[in-house]
């Protein structure tokens, strides 16, 4: 059984070339303790996130069964089970049914519709940054840019107030940190979820609904069918923690891997056009999930040659199999002009992630805004000095230091 190296959050990319050329599925054991089978071949990667033996949702006998066996101490089981009824965790038919009632939120028409406030968010952000250029150090670009962009753009969208971002930035880092948090940790913060959300849903029903998507989600209707009060509370959640941790570490990694090649970061200025096949090439090259979500088999299957009873959960690292070099020419390189790209850093199949417009529009404003505003940004520390997140589904930096490097350029 394979274990994760010391270095493998800096550079999990060489562990992963390591395990495909010995194979395209490994057992492992994650430091909680945590047993799987970890998926890093781009052909079995699809083939498993589409495959209706390999499910998801936790519920079931099979799934409690194989998560208490495999969960070591990881806090996975002591979540507050009333925040697991959404569409990440649903198989179908169930699934067919959640997204069918929250798909009119995420139409595109409505994501491009959000456009102009993005822009004014990131126009607000950085002219804050310009107030402050005067200071001495570096600055964090994670606290001051990556994170409040998409933080604000998603409370504004579910009508929760911003000043609680804080809250909900350490909520979402105890979630998705599932190999750090410990079960008491896990426990405290979803619970602490489930009782803001709770309230939040109690006062839109009391004091009625408005044009936000809490109170679209409690009023989603097809042909009599609703949400129920526990699947409402998990896809207000869902929605907030994945609507803001995708496009943070989107926007991180890109600038990180840009101020690398200063010269290609300056060339974006005066070219947006070349920034969305950027940011979909980041996207493949170190994006922001890096395993996805938690599955199980269902019977016996073969996967990649082995044989992987039923009742065992399974991982797929999205990062390894982008990087794939029998399906992407060169992989261990950035290439913006790669052509067709095909990277499934959003998912594949029936969970392809229901916000990828929203974070690829915020990506794509955010880099513009950023590289005009400041073409001659900066990092201010070695590479080596930079602190990864110690998560396995996110793929981030704590923190960004970076100088202005010179006065802004005026819109």
């Amino acid at each position: 059984m394979r274990q994760l190296p010391p270095d493998f959050f800096r550079a999990p990319y060489a562990f992963y070339a390591r395990l495909r050329a010995e194979g395209p599925v490994h057992e492992i054991q994650l430091r909680t303790g945590v047993r799987a089978w970890l998926v890093v071949d781009y052909g079995l990667a699809r083939e498993v996130l589409r495959n209706p033996a390999i499910r998801k949702d936790p519920h079931s006998t099979t799934a409690a069964d194989a998560r208490r066996a495999s969960s070591g101490d990881s806090g996975i089981n002591t979540s507050n089970e009333r925040l697991s009824y959404h569409l990440l965790n649903a198989d179908p038919p169930q699934h067919s049914r959640l997204r069918r009632l929250v798909t009119p939120a995420f139409a595109p028409a409505r994501i491009d519709a959000l456009a102009p406030r993005v822009q004014a968010i990131a126009d607000g952000l950085l002219d804050a940054i310009d107030r402050c250029s005067d200071s001495t150090g570096p600055l964090d670009l994670m606290s001051e840019y990556a994170f409040p962009l998409p933080i604000t753009v998603i409370c504004e969208l579910l009508g929760v107030p911003i000043e609680d971002r804080d809250r909900f930035r350490a909520w979402s880092a105890a979630v998705v940190d599932t190999t750090r948090a410990s079960s008491e940790q896990m426990r405290q913060a979803t619970d602490a979820i489930t009782e803001y959300f709770d309230g939040l849903v109690a006062r839109r029903r009391a004091e009625g609904l408005g044009a936000d998507l809490v109170s679209d989600l409690i009023a989603a209707n097809t042909d009599g069918d609703r949400l129920s009060g526990d699947e409402l509370i998990s896809m207000i959640f869902l929605i907030l923690v994945a609507g803001h941790e995708t496009t943070v570490n989107l926007i991180g990694n890109t600038v990180f891997t840009l101020l690398g090649d200063p010269a290609r970061y300056r060339a974006l200025r005066g070219n947006p056009d070349g920034v969305p096949p950027l940011v979909e090439e980041m996207l493949r090259f170190n994006g922001p999930v890096n395993v996805a979500t938690l599955r199980y088999t269902t019977t016996p299957i073969t996967l990649g040659g082995r044989e992987i009873p039923a009742g065992e959960l399974v991982l797929v690292a999205l990062g390894s199999a982008n990087h794939d070099d029998r399906h992407f020419q060169d992989a261990a390189r950035f290439d913006p002009q790669r052509a067709p790209n095909g990277h499934i850093a959003f998912g594949h199949g029936i969970h392809f992630c229901l916000g990828a417009g929203l974070a690829r529009l915020e990506a794509r404003i955010a880099i513009t805004t950023l590289v005009e505003r400041y073409p001659d940004l900066r990092l201010a520390v070695d590479d080596a000095e930079l602190r990864w997140r110690e998560s396995i589904l996110i793929r981030g930096l704590h923190d960004l230091p970076v100088e202005l490097a010179g006065a802004p350029v005026l819109r």
